[in-house]
């Protein structure tokens, strides 16, 4: 009796060391996390609080159900979507969206894309993509199937189709709304991938040449403890090189004197992609049609948005560096469109009368709803 009461004594005594050594590491780790907010703002950032109870209502961040990402092996990278992520008149089917307008009957029209596209991304427009509203206008003619991902450029589009597009039944139009994600260094250096790897990401390369996999979901440290990681991840991964992923070494080593090397820029990558996706639209019996995205801060419209409206707040706060790159890019890309037969040119359309931005780079709803009408008029002529 006294060495089984002894024994229950020794093991309530475990209980307690254990749960006293697990009270004083979460002590420690919300010291840490304290002291690591407070080092963020002795440097002029900002101190970040656990985000975990909010993001259900935080539709920006980007560990929300509708906006983390997963790393995809072919795309770089494609919606890592849950049943958590409701979808504004539709819903998800795998990476795509199809809204509550469809007839499964109807010729389908395939929208491909970046973030303005993209029927995932609630935040930018509450949830009125342009695509919903296309989906809406064309519900008597067609049936909307939404590709578009946050973050693809003609590349992601035409790797896509080439994989998706040979099991889409009845498809009869594919549209592609882009440009604005083309800038030279969207997915990684321009001067690497302009002779070494113009059709592939940085991503991508950072996979292939350190052999390892780069999980681009969010990790559940950083949602807990947002301070500590952002330390460790400067004091690790920044201090690594790996954030940076300018690769001087590949640079050196792919580029030789017996390989006949083209350089490729970026206006040039996208004419590529286009006339690459346009070739495997009609292999597969379909139309193309490419729509050259409308941004702010092009010459032109534009660059003259209504005065004292907040499309002109937004036009001023602008980077300078950003305008000219933008514009400098758009100035190949209109020449490059107006060249091919399948390319419309709508980029000075939906104009900052007012209030048609909720950022200098997507339009709010009513901007969506706009160029959701301008393209349906363009589909109209083709019948």
């Amino acid at each position: 009796m006294k060495k089984q009461k002894k024994n229950t004594v020794s093991f309530m005594n475990w209980i307690k060391v254990i749960s006293i050594n697990i009270l004083v590491v979460f002590t420690l780790i919300i010291v840490f996390e304290l002291l690591s907010g407070l080092g963020r703002v002795l440097i002029g950032k900002d101190f970040r609080l656990p985000l975990t109870a909010l993001i259900g209502k935080n539709l920006n961040h980007p560990a929300h159900p509708c906006n983390e990402m997963r790393t995809d092996v072919l795309l770089s990278h494609a919606p890592n979507i849950s049943e958590s992520c409701y979808v504004k008149q539709g819903f998800s089917q795998g990476e795509y969206v199809i809204y509550n307008f469809r007839d499964l009957k109807k010729p389908v029209i395939l929208t491909l894309g970046g973030s303005t596209t993209s029927g995932f991304y609630q935040s930018l427009s509450d949830g009125d993509t342009y695509p919903k509203e296309l989906a809406n206008l064309a519900q008597n003619e067609y049936f909307v199937l939404n590709g578009g991902v946050g973050g693809y450029t003609s590349l992601q589009e035409l790797l896509k189709f080439m994989r998706d597009g040979p099991r889409i039944k009845n498809l009869e139009l594919v549209i592609s709304l882009n440009g604005i994600n083309e800038v030279s260094n969207y997915h990684g250096n321009n001067y690497i991938r302009e002779k070494n790897f113009p059709f592939l990401t940085d991503i991508q390369v950072e996979m292939n040449e350190n052999q390892y996999w780069v999980d681009q979901r969010i990790s559940k440290v950083r949602l807990y403890i947002p301070n500590l990681y952002s330390i460790f991840s400067y004091l690790v991964v920044g201090k690594s090189g790996k954030n940076n992923r300018d690769f001087p070494s590949i640079n050196q080593r792919h580029l030789g004197n017996m390989l006949p090397i083209n350089v490729i820029n970026a206006a040039e990558r996208w004419e590529k992609n286009v006339k690459r996706l346009n070739a495997l639209v009609e292999l597969e019996g379909s139309r193309y049609m490419l729509f050259l995205q409308p941004t702010l801060g092009l010459k032109g419209p534009q660059s003259n948005p209504l005065n004292n409206s907040n499309d002109a707040e937004l036009f001023n706060k602008m980077n300078p560096e950003y305008l000219n790159e933008i514009r400098d890019l758009y100035k190949q890309l209109k020449f490059r469109c107006s060249k091919l037969q399948f390319c419309i040119d709508i980029s000075d359309e939906v104009k900052p009368t007012g209030n048609v931005y909720s950022d200098p780079r997507h339009h709010n709803s009513e901007g969506n709803r706009i160029l959701a009408k301008i393209i349906y008029d363009y589909l109209m002529k083709l019948n």
